[in-house]
């Protein structure tokens, strides 16, 4: 499944966030899809529910998503030059302070299109 705006990412302490965009040139149900290097740098601090990765302290210390590994994007479809992201994407995480861990797709956001 092509991943769209909307989707759910869920991090490896249980945190879930909202992709909130995604590129309108290709749309899936009204729902841009998600270009490979827009999953980067998505923050799970306003996670719901949060993210429960702490610093010493302990404190917060939500995580922070890095680019999807190799295999989480199509091979077939892209979007302004740049490949859409798969329901099957995955990826690790960092924190400031915290424990470093990983990140999936928990929703792709659509069921209608498929790519790989």
């Amino acid at each position: 499944m092509v991943v769209v705006a909307g989707a759910v990412l869920e991090c490896s302490h249980g945190g879930r966030i909202t992709v909130g965009s995604g590129d309108a040139r290709l749309t899936v149900d009204g729902r841009g899809a998600v270009p490979a290097g827009a999953e980067a740098g998505l923050s799970f601090a306003s996670a719901s529910p949060p993210c429960t990765n702490t610093a010493p302290g302990p404190k917060p210390a939500p995580c922070t998503t890095g680019a999807a590994l190799p295999g989480g994007a199509a091979k077939n479809l892209a979007v302004g030059g740049r490949p859409v992201l798969l329901a099957t994407a995955n990826g690790l995480t960092t924190s400031k302070g915290g424990q470093p861990g990983t990140w999936k797709v928990a929703d792709a956001g659509q069921t209608t299109l498929e790519a790989s």
